[in-house]
């Protein structure tokens, strides 16, 4: 895939209209070359990025609100946002059709907030649509966000290339990818539901590198022809994301950096699972950070590099794994931290967790990104963005 210009100055200008549709006002544009699906909180920053760097892109959300407006801020002439439902193949179809994307980036999925396995069909609809349009209408590369959760009970390394078991069970190896409940008996890093269907996509998607083949037993019918499939598709497993456009408050580690930015009463309660903050915290550690902006500035490398030599990449910041060591980080950021976080070093993990070889070191090695944030500039960056940003 060509490099993508880093500006807009030799293109023509783009044809920009208001369109209402599905209950909401949106930009129709006809010089549109990435599609990013979802507009969650990689979604979002992966549009800022490309928009900073002055590539129009399209996003599609479910609905727009006035969240949404306020992340994409300066950038709105060159974020087009679509409300479309992607599980409907017509509404799909047509949206690709009328821009001719050159590249997509999936980061859509409705499996956390489904409450049965039969919502979960969402999930593959929204894929099976986006890849057949894209095959069809002649996309370039196409790049699946998966996640680290694909790991999830297995021991390491966790690397690109690791085997899964058939079905997500817990390996006896003390260093195994998984949590501990407020018994310390180990548990799977996420649910055995949802490692299934992340690792499901990831197959469904790798599968469209390789022409159609019928099964043997098939018959080709008259004038039956399959496409030569032409199209890149790569995916890449995010760890434990924090930053701006970050909402659900579920983990420790972003409710300290809203403390800090001037939220009050975010290091009371529960987290993730309804776990208390600072047991969380020394769980959820194990799961290396990433920085949100790094997520954004490692997919625009990924869309614009020439090729990717490998199909699967793992991506982090590269941050430590010390529950203690990011507390006393934020300390050192901010001189009246302690007083307002009230957490006690000394009650959060002092040992980094071991990252079993999840590390961004092969995307690295194809492309040349490393993260562009340290961890305390990463947190430095996300407190000034809250402060501009409140809501």
């Amino acid at each position: 895939m060509g490099r993508l210009e880093s500006s807009t100055e030799s293109r023509p200008a783009r044809l920009m209209t208001m369109r209402r549709g599905r209950g909401a006002i949106v930009k129709e544009s006809k010089m549109t070359e990435i599609l990013i699906t979802g507009g969650g909180l990689a979604g979002l920053n992966i549009a800022r990025e490309f928009a900073r760097s002055g590539t129009p892109v399209v996003i599609t959300i479910r609905q727009i609100n006035s969240r949404i407006e306020k992340i994409l801020g300066e950038y709105r002439d060159l974020i087009t946002v679509e409300s479309i439902n992607l599980a409907r193949g017509g509404e799909v179809f047509d949206l690709f059709s009328r821009y001719g994307f050159r590249g997509v980036i999936h980061t859509v999925q409705a499996h956390q907030q489904a409450q049965t396995r039969a919502a979960n069909r969402a999930n593959y609809d929204m894929l099976f649509n986006c890849l057949e349009a894209a095959d069809t209408t002649g996309t370039s590369r196409f790049i699946h966000v998966s996640s680290i959760a694909v790991y999830s009970g297995m021991a390491p390394p966790l690397e690109e290339e690791a085997r899964f078991p058939s079905r997500p069970v817990l390996d006896e190896d003390p260093d195994t990818f998984c949590f501990a409940d407020l018994e310390d008996n180990r548990i799977l890093a996420v649910p055995a539901f949802e490692t299934t269907v992340k690792r499901a996509l990831e197959l469904i998607v790798l599968d469209y590198a390789s022409p159609m083949q019928m099964g043997l037993s098939a018959a080709l019918q008259p004038n039956q022809r399959f496409r030569d499939s032409k199209m890149d598709v790569a995916v890449v497993r995010f760890s434990t994301q924090f930053g701006p456009g970050y909402t659900n408050m579920g983990s420790p580690i972003s409710r300290a950096v809203h403390t800090l930015a001037g939220r009050d009463g975010l290091m009371e309660g529960t987290g993730y699972g309804g776990m208390p903050l600072v047991p969380l915290w020394n769980r959820i550690a194990i799961a290396p950070l990433l920085y949100v902006r790094d997520t954004a500035s490692a997919l625009v490398r990924m869309m614009q590099a020439e090729q990717l030599a490998h199909q699967v990449y793992n991506l982090s910041s590269g941050y430590t794994t010390s529950p203690r060591e990011q507390l006393l980080a934020l300390y050192r950021i901010a001189p009246n931290a302690a007083d307002l976080l009230h957490v006690d070093p000394e009650a959060l993990r002092a040992e980094p967790y071991r990252t079993g070889s999840f590390n961004a070191n092969l995307l690295q090695q194809d492309i040349g990104w490393t993260s562009g944030f340290s961890f305390e500039q990463a947190v430095e960056d996300y407190i000034r963005w809250l402060q501009d940003h409140p809501y």
